[in-house]
């Protein structure tokens, strides 16, 4: 590859980092704004800019190797690190402000940060201390979807099932009821992916079943990691309600070791059936080309 190429996809790496930063921080500021002028809390809290950067290391994850090519594990680093540390920083100028102004419509900053400067240092170390919390989930985002460029044709449907993972428990933990977090679930989507496989696998020289398989287990396993990342979640931060894990029921332990193991399995399992999908919507495209 010619310099020219490399400046040029990395340019358009940059360009794409730049818009997901550009992203976070108007979530952030958007959030502050609302509230400022008088928007319930429980409307802003949608706009979550720490749902916002877990959304922004799957995106960059499965989009960066398009701009850039293919990636390292050690070039994930700099940008996990990188998006993280923006966000906390953009959050950190939000409670300063809210703080020193005293703007108490704001989530930002609380009662004890007013005219206490002290209290509201330890609120900005507090956030400061976050960015390696929010880095090491960044990494661990971005590096599942690294792992599926393995077999490209799953990174599109594995980033969505992360996110509808994310969406739920998001939505579950800020306690919207669950008739309607329902419909993003991520049960539905493995199975909408196996028609996915099916339908854009054979474009990409995947057209027999013995070559649907890899993928169609990758996806489950992908699916079944998800979920089970969520419930880690939820057994470490109990203040969340969840249906992914309920720590009230002890045996947190040996429960997520069993869940663990039935990540395995499960993930197997649906594997197998978005095999079957996948299979048979590839050998019904492929009759109706010949057919026409």
């Amino acid at each position: 590859m010619s310099p020219n190429a490399d400046a040029t996809t990395g340019n358009a790496y940059q360009k794409l980092l730049h818009r997901i930063m550009f992203f976070l921080a108007v979530l952030v500021v958007a959030r502050f704004v609302l509230e400022v002028t008088g928007t319930p809390v429980a409307v802003t809290r949608y706009l979550s800019s720490t749902a916002g950067l877990l959304f922004a290391a799957i995106y960059l994850a499965a989009i960066g190797p398009l701009k850039r090519g293919a990636l390292k594990f050690s070039q994930l680093l700099l940008p996990a690190l990188l998006l993280s540390a923006w966000m906390v920083g953009w959050v950190i100028l939000a409670t300063l402000v809210s703080g020193v102004f005293r703007l108490e419509r704001s989530h930002f900053a609380g009662q004890a940060d007013y005219g206490n400067w002290r209290h509201l240092g330890l609120h900005v170390f507090e956030h400061l201390l976050s960015i390696i919390f929010l880095f090491v989930v960044a990494l661990l985002l971005m590096s599942l979807v690294h792992l599926l460029w393995r077999w490209p044709v799953t990174v599109g449907p594995g980033a969505i099932l992360g996110a509808l993972v994310i969406i739920r428990y998001w939505l579950e933990a800020m306690g919207v009821h669950s008739s309607n977090t329902a419909a993003w679930s991520s049960t539905v989507g493995v199975l909408i992916a196996g028609f996915y496989l099916g339908g854009v696998g054979p474009l990409l020289g995947l057209a027999g079943a013995r070559q649907l398989l890899a993928p169609a287990l990758v996806l489950g396993w992908t699916w079944r990691v998800w979920v089970f990342l969520a419930m880690l979640v939820g057994a470490l931060a109990p203040f969340y309600k969840t249906h992914f894990f309920d720590p009230t029921r002890g045996n947190v332990p040996v429960r997520l070791l069993g869940a663990l193991g039935g990540t395995v399995v499960e993930g197997f399992i649906a594997g197998l059936i978005v095999w079957g999908i996948a299979t048979w919507m590839a050998s019904a495209t492929r009759r109706e080309a010949t057919v026409q």
